[in-house]
């Protein structure tokens, strides 16, 4: 494989394991964005904000997964990559047998 080449495959590891890293770091944040919910004193309003903190709660988890997600398509590309690049080398090689 090239240098550069090395380059970028060392880039999008980095990228794909920081993905993972801050999916993770954000996970563990949970408990300081969905504190438990205050008695309003009202059963409606209750019920209100209890169902906002849900979506709260949701939608951090719901972001978290999507960096996961973005962290497994970084590494499914290096992968590509990779595999392509052996490929090509050994098209290459097959070629030049005969020219010794």
């Amino acid at each position: 494989m090239p240098a550069d080449f090395k380059a970028v495959m060392s880039d999008l590891t980095s990228m794909a394991e920081t993905f993972h890293d801050q999916a993770r770091a954000y996970r563990e944040l949970r408990p300081s964005v969905t504190p438990p919910v205050a008695d309003g004193g009202d059963g409606g309003l209750d019920s209100a904000v209890k169902e906002v903190a849900h979506l709260i709660s949701a939608l951090h988890l719901g972001f978290a997964d999507r960096l996961d997600d973005h962290g497994d398509l970084v590494a499914k590309s290096r992968d590509s990559f990779r595999r392509h690049d052996i490929d090509v080398h050994g098209l290459f090689e097959d070629l030049m047998v005969g020219d010794g």
